[in-house]
């Protein structure tokens, strides 16, 4: 029941979100908005690291886990690439092609 929540507040903090940022869109001063989601991204990956770096269980299977993760990865970006493919040949191909 509590991930339920939590992932209904995450939907609503994104929606929320993206309603701001279409009503706010003409705005100059969120041009810079790009560089400190960089910022918050680096520093959240930099405590995930020293998370796992702390986790004793995480280190003694880090050889499975990034077999896995590796796995994971290459099917990811399989997967994203095979889609924009389909999605680039079927939504931008030219009126030249259909003939």
């Amino acid at each position: 029941m509590l991930e339920e929540k939590t992932m209904i507040y995450l939907i609503l903090t994104m929606a929320a979100g993206i309603l701001l940022g279409f009503l706010a869109r003409k705005n100059r001063h969120l041009s810079h908005l790009g560089k400190a989601i960089s910022l918050t991204i680096y520093v959240m990956l930099f405590f995930l690291g020293v998370k796992i770096g702390s986790d004793d269980m995480i280190l003694s299977n880090l050889s499975d886990l990034g077999l896995q993760a590796l796995v994971l990865a290459i099917a990811g970006i399989t997967g994203s690439v095979l889609a924009a493919f389909i999605l680039y040949r079927t939504m931008f191909r030219n009126k030249s092609d259909l003939s």
